[in-house]
């Protein structure tokens, strides 16, 4: 069975798609036209020499039909313009031809690439544009391995799709050069062939649709083992620790046979559709054929040549059919990427002013505030109402789950409250001030994250500007200069993988210098200690004693000692404040809960 391209994949896609390749490439794919033409052109006029070739080697054209008369019409047009039609002339003629074609293949070929590379780049840009753009609960309710799966495979099937369609309209304009010459030969023969395969066509179209079907089944399968690569990888060490290897090898190649499944089918409806093509045109041919030598009278030489011609242009059909099936099987990942690109846009963040930062300057206040992460879940943080003075040393303290963390993200902005006022120097901070307002905020989390790239490189992230003195004393303030300077290449050393070269209270600490090399205005630290040895933590902590006045902290902590000179401490249960003061006034609470949490420390006043 066979499609066309009379009954396209969806329209919205399709339309969405053309669009913005004419918009990305529109140089570029005007001069694959151009260069597309003028190889079809070469190709033709070669082929259109064959009659004055064959007529000046001494075969007689004479009472050939329209034959004999567009062999004239060819050696008239040489001597119109001064040339003799000789066998050497049109010999000579070909052979540039061949050359001058086999230079536009080139051209063509290489300017179809760069056509494909400045979608697949535009495309990927553009989505992780979005994604970056997009609020942080919005990428919480994500799945990563999506978003990476659309930036990788999905970008790079949609750029072969583009390759595909080119090279389409390539052998789509070669098919139609070589139509208006067999038009020219015979009219009435060459209608009868395009009439036919314009039925055949229309019969078997919704084989076009099944091939798009397949496409989608190969986009969601290979999205589906995308995901579980990078989760098996990410729990690796697990696996090993529980001895789940087998497990997860059970899972990886099911959804590894799921994917080979997928493409196999997509291969089998291609292969069917190109069968019942080819066994179609042939039909086709040989009944048109019949017909225009039974009823049509046409010339024995010009049923030869037409043939030929048919014979050549028949090949470049079927290619053309199969070009524009696998480009529909492909289309769904335009599909897929455009859905993903929506909803990022419709979770987008506002755009900041460049002018329009935010600095602590009294004091940070959350009045009232709730938030919930999803429907159907009881909320994280509660009628939450707490003061953030500028220039103090603020503590969240209480146990797990208590909301602390998804304060701290209320806090710095990651996430809008779905109830409640945030105020920063007295003025309502909304969703259109959030990016100004964490340009001034350093943050580290408990589980750090750092590039496969140098120390250097993983400082300057924060920030470019930073000369190499500064981020040395970065490291100082955070403990971390003299492990650094021990390493045989300093700051070029390279972390590996998400810092794994490093221990963990190593990689902290460079979390903690990065931090510190930002200037922010305010420094949240979410359990940044939990990994370092007394000793350096009590530096880190003597480093940020050192900034008191200067710069406003907040430390989100389990184990109290690290808040044990906090100017402000905050016991959240709950998703909300149950206490408030200093050290001293919540120890001397004997029925106080920062006093049960104290006492479970067996720490002393």
């Amino acid at each position: 069975m066979a499609d066309s391209p009379a009954n396209p994949p969806k329209k919205g896609t399709l339309a969405a798609y053309l669009t913005m390749l004419v918009r990305v490439s529109r140089w570029h794919l005007i001069s694959v036209l151009v260069v597309m033409v003028l190889f079809s052109l070469t190709e033709g006029v070669g082929f259109a020499l064959l009659l004055p070739t064959l007529q000046v080697a001494g075969f007689n054209l004479a009472g050939q039909g329209e034959a004999g008369r567009y062999a004239a019409m060819v050696s008239k047009a040489f001597v119109a313009v001064g040339l003799h039609p000789s066998l050497i002339l049109l010999l000579g003629v070909f052979v540039l031809l061949v050359g001058a074609r086999t230079v536009l293949g080139q051209m063509q070929g290489v300017w179809t690439y760069a056509v494909q590379q400045e979608v697949e780049d535009h495309l990927r840009r553009r989505l992780y544009h979005a994604i970056a753009d997009a609020n942080w609960l919005f990428v919480c309710r994500s799945r990563t391995s999506d978003f990476t799966h659309a930036l990788t495979a999905e970008v790079s099937r949609i750029g072969y799709a583009t390759n595909l369609a080119l090279v389409f309209i390539g052998e789509v304009a070669i098919g139609m050069l070589y139509m208006a010459i067999a038009f020219a030969l015979s009219a009435g023969m060459t209608a009868l062939v395009l009439i036919s395969g314009a039925f055949l066509a229309f019969a078997f179209r919704g084989r076009t649709r099944a091939i798009e079907r397949q496409g989608e089944e190969i986009s969601a399968s290979s999205k589906s083992l995308y995901a579980a690569t990078i989760e098996h990888l990410q729990s690796l060490k697990a696996a090993k620790t529980y001895g789940a290897e087998a497990r997860n090898f059970s899972i990886f190649s099911e959804l590894s046979a799921d994917v080979a499944r997928a493409n196999v089918d997509g291969t089998r409806q291609q292969a069917i559709a190109a069968t019942w093509f080819e066994l179609g045109t042939v039909v086709i041919l040989a009944m048109v054929v019949f017909a225009s030598l039974q009823i049509l009278a046409v010339p024995p030489a010009s049923i030869l040549l037409l043939l030929l011609l048919f014979m050549r242009v028949m090949p470049r059909i079927m290619s053309g059919q199969y070009h524009y099936r696998a480009f529909v099987n492909a289309l769904p990942s335009f599909a897929n990427l455009l859905d993903i690109e929506a909803r990022c846009a419709a979770a987008a963040e506002p755009t900041v002013h460049p002018h329009d930062r935010h600095s602590l300057t009294r004091e940070l206040a959350a009045e009232g505030v709730s938030f919930t992460y999803s429907e159907g879940r009881a909320p994280a943080v509660s009628d939450l109402s707490l003061v953030i003075p500028a220039g103090k040393i603020v503590a969240l303290v209480g146990p797990s789950g208590a909301g602390k963390s998804t304060i701290a993200d209320i806090l710095m902005g990651l996430v809008a409250p779905d109830s409640g006022t945030l105020r920063l120097d007295g003025r309502p901070l909304g969703p259109e001030g959030m990016r100004g307002w964490r340009d001034q905020i350093g943050f580290v989390a408990p589980d750090t994250f750092l590039f496969h790239d140098t120390i250097r490189a993983n400082l300057k992230w924060a920030r470019p500007d930073a000369s190499e003195e500064e981020m040395l004393a970065a490291l100082r303030q955070a403990s971390a200069f003299d492990f650094v300077a021990g390493l045989s290449s300093g700051l070029d050393t390279i972390v590996g993988d998400r810092g794994m070269m490093l221990s963990q209270g190593e990689r902290q600490r460079l979390a903690l210098a990065r931090a510190f090399l930002r200037r922010p205005s305010m420094l949240i630290l979410d359990e940044a200690t939990n990994s370092l040895d007394s000793e350096n933590e009590g530096r880190v902590l003597d480093a940020i004693e050192s900034r008191r006045g200067e710069l406003t902290v907040v430390l989100i902590a389990h184990r109290l000692s690290t808040i044990r000179y906090a100017d402000l401490i905050y016991v959240v249960e709950g998703g909300k404040v149950v206490e408030s003061g200093n050290w001293s006034s919540l120890s001397a609470l004997r029925d106080g809960r920062f006093r049960a949490l104290w006492e479970a420390q067996s720490l002393t006043i």
